[in-house]
């Protein structure tokens, strides 16, 4: 009969706790410079200025939202609270369309360059990830995983419906 050693289960553990985190982030591709810039030029191609959108968000805080863009810009936002909608005015609208989306990966990325990224010591290890639409370029989802604190952060599109004049 063989004797698990310390050392043995210490590194079984640090597989047990460590494997969740990496699948978490396994999805998608590395959220860079040069990835948002192709998934952006993908969706300026795409010319998409009218559409319906919903998409969720889960971490610290879980929310569900309903966007409709009209002409560029966001007409109107509901958030969905156990299967009803209400409808929300926030400061910026902007941030909860298409180019909001972009805009927050693109804030967390820069994140990563100053002296304490996401509220952590500099050095902090943060994983970002995202899945563009591979036709139209829109982020389809998004995760952040700062190892070692509670400040994931998962933005996934549950929906997206081009309208007519939208240019896509």
């Amino acid at each position: 009969m063989m004797t698990t050693t310390r050392s043995a289960r210490a590194v079984r553990l640090t597989w047990v706790l460590v494997l969740p985190v990496l699948a978490g982030c396994a999805g998608g591709q590395e959220v860079t410079t040069k990835s948002l810039g192709n998934a952006r030029r993908l969706w300026d191609r795409a010319g998409i200025r009218d559409y319906d959108l919903e998409w969720t968000s889960s971490g610290l805080r879980s929310s569900r939202y309903r966007v409709a863009v009209r002409g560029g810009r966001v007409e109107s936002i509901e958030s969905i609270y156990q299967g009803r909608a209400y409808s929300v005015h926030p400061a910026d609208p902007g941030y909860y369309g298409v180019e909001g989306l972009f805009l927050t990966i693109e804030e967390e990325l820069a994140q990563l360059q100053t002296a304490t990224p996401f509220g952590q010591a500099k050095g902090t290890k943060a994983v970002l990830r995202f899945t563009p639409d591979p036709q139209l370029g829109y982020p389809r989802s998004y995760r952040r995983d700062v190892l070692g604190t509670p400040q994931a952060l998962a933005i996934d599109v549950t929906r997206f419906v081009p309208r007519s004049g939208g240019g896509g």
